[in-house]
């Protein structure tokens, strides 16, 4: 088997652990177990590896314990959706996940829980119930509308399984933003942060452009992680199959121009930031809190993959020549 050492990416910010990060480890397995989210022994020893907990009390470092928690578990019912929808259950049925949707719809809008719903619907049913005991209604708004797009995003790379679409790379990017599901996670910044972030600067081209390409940045570092991972069950929805797709190159190439992508946004990032508008000193300071969060999002997802075994691909991996990618 050929090894191909995956280029350093560039991760200039600091990285900061929360001081309840253990006790978050023991809440984060008690709460898939009480809603039953663990579907057998396989998925039980998935979970553990994956290390949920870990990425959490990186992007969120001075948060209280249950605004922790929260995060934990909202971050937990994404990915443990996702992967739902990777299950022989959904395959190349679009409408299964849009009736599941409008179901999860009710839920947060406050419909009361009866006994079809599903585990996933009464894991939401918490989660709501939790996120407003200490978010304002006003926040949650924007939070569901955030979710709303992972949601929808789900459904649109589920359509494109069904219909054999393989998106070209930008229509790809657009797709990507909503389905890597950080739209709701930097909400919970400002949960977490007890920030208060106004419609005024919701709006302002500085802080789209600044989410867009964290988005970005956090969502091609994934793909790269997650290659040999979406070999193995021939989703090509991954920016580095894609490239390597559309563009006829080595599966090492694609890697590399990924790479250089994720980097570029880096630093385009960093010169953004030195544009920060002046809005009051008030806005200046929620503001100035906020870039914090995304940086400590960004450096957290980045050493998250050194402790997540979430992505490891234990078979071999089969591509005219087998290739084990390892991170340098």
């Amino acid at each position: 088997m050929n090894e191909f050492t995956l280029p350093e990416l560039y991760c200039p910010f600091s990285y900061q652990i929360n001081k309840y990060v253990d006790v978050l480890e023991k809440h984060a397995l008690e709460w898939v177990l009480k809603y039953n989210l663990l579907i057998d022994e396989s998925y039980y020893q998935y979970f553990c590896k994956s290390k949920i907990f870990l990425l959490i009390a990186g992007s969120y470092p001075y948060c209280e314990l249950e605004e922790l928690k929260v995060a934990n578990d909202w971050l937990t019912w994404m990915i443990f959706l996702d992967d739902y929808y990777d299950t022989p259950h959904f395959k190349n049925q679009p409408e299964l996940i849009t009736k599941l949707h409008n179901r999860f719809f009710e839920i947060l809008n406050g419909s009361e829980i009866t006994i079809q719903d599903t585990p996933y619907s009464l894991a939401l049913n918490n989660l709501r119930k939790r996120t407003l005991q200490i978010g304002s209604a006003k926040w949650f708004n924007f939070f569901v509308c955030t979710l709303s797009e992972f949601l929808d995003g789900c459904v649109q790379e589920a359509s494109n399984r069904a219909k054999g679409i393989l998106p070209d790379v930008e229509t790809y990017i657009i797709l990507r933003r909503l389905t890597g599901g950080m739209g709701p996670l930097f909400e919970l910044i400002e949960f977490c942060n007890h920030l208060e972030i106004p419609y005024l600067l919701r709006e302002n081209v500085f802080f789209k452009k600044l989410k867009m390409m964290s988005n970005n940045i956090i969502c091609w570092c994934n793909d790269i992680y997650s290659t040999p991972k979406e070999l193995k069950i021939g989703d090509p929805h991954n920016l580095v199959l894609l490239l390597k797709n559309h563009k006829e190159i080595s599966l090492k190439h694609a890697i590399t121009q990924v790479s250089e992508m994720h980097d570029q946004e880096v630093r385009k990032m960093i010169e953004l930031e030195s544009t920060v508008p002046c809005l009051g000193q008030e806005l200046d300071d929620e503001l100035a809190k906020y870039i914090l969060g995304i940086h400590a999002w960004v450096a957290s997802h980045f050493h998250w993959y050194s402790h997540s075994g979430r992505y490891e691909v234990t078979e071999k991996l089969t591509l005219g020549e087998d290739l084990k990618l390892v991170k340098a």
